[in-house]
């Protein structure tokens, strides 16, 4: 009668590529878990000289460990340059993630007229990644 071999378990290393192309190495396990971005909504703020956007991601992170947002433009008709601040970190506990969350961005319009769509996810400390959601905030009428 053949011997049966003892079984390995490992984990295996992976590549997790995000919009901007940026590579980020993660670990596969069996229950990995990832965040969900179950939508965005937009505020406006106008009180000041020029408006300013608050883009906000609601989220739930089953494992409670989101911890990076990632945007990036794909569209926009401003005539300059934007100054976007591409990663951000997400601190908020991990008990508010599981219940659900809402992070919030700003983006200042300046004085110009003009559109930004930009794509979003969230990653989480698993390595997890979660949907990408497209949004467009609208400056001065743009």
């Amino acid at each position: 009668m053949p011997q049966e071999m003892p079984r390995r378990t490992c984990k295996l290393p992976i590549i997790l590529v995000g919009a901007a192309g940026a590579a980020i190495p993660a670990l596969v396990t069996a229950q990995q878990s990832a965040p969900v971005i179950e939508s965005v909504t937009i505020r406006e703020d106008t009180s000041g000289r020029y408006p300013v956007v608050y883009p906000e991601f609601h989220f739930h992170d089953s494992s409670g460990t989101a911890r990076f947002i990632h945007r990036e433009v794909v569209a926009t008709n401003a005539p300059r340059p934007l100054n976007i601040h591409e990663d951000g970190i997400i601190d908020i506990s991990a008990n508010q993630q599981m219940r659900g969350a809402t992070y919030v961005g700003g983006w200042h319009c300046g004085a110009e007229s003009y559109y930004a769509t930009v794509h979003a996810f969230l990653l989480n400390l698993d390595g997890g990644k979660s949907n990408v959601v497209e949004y467009t905030i609208h400056c001065n009428g743009g």
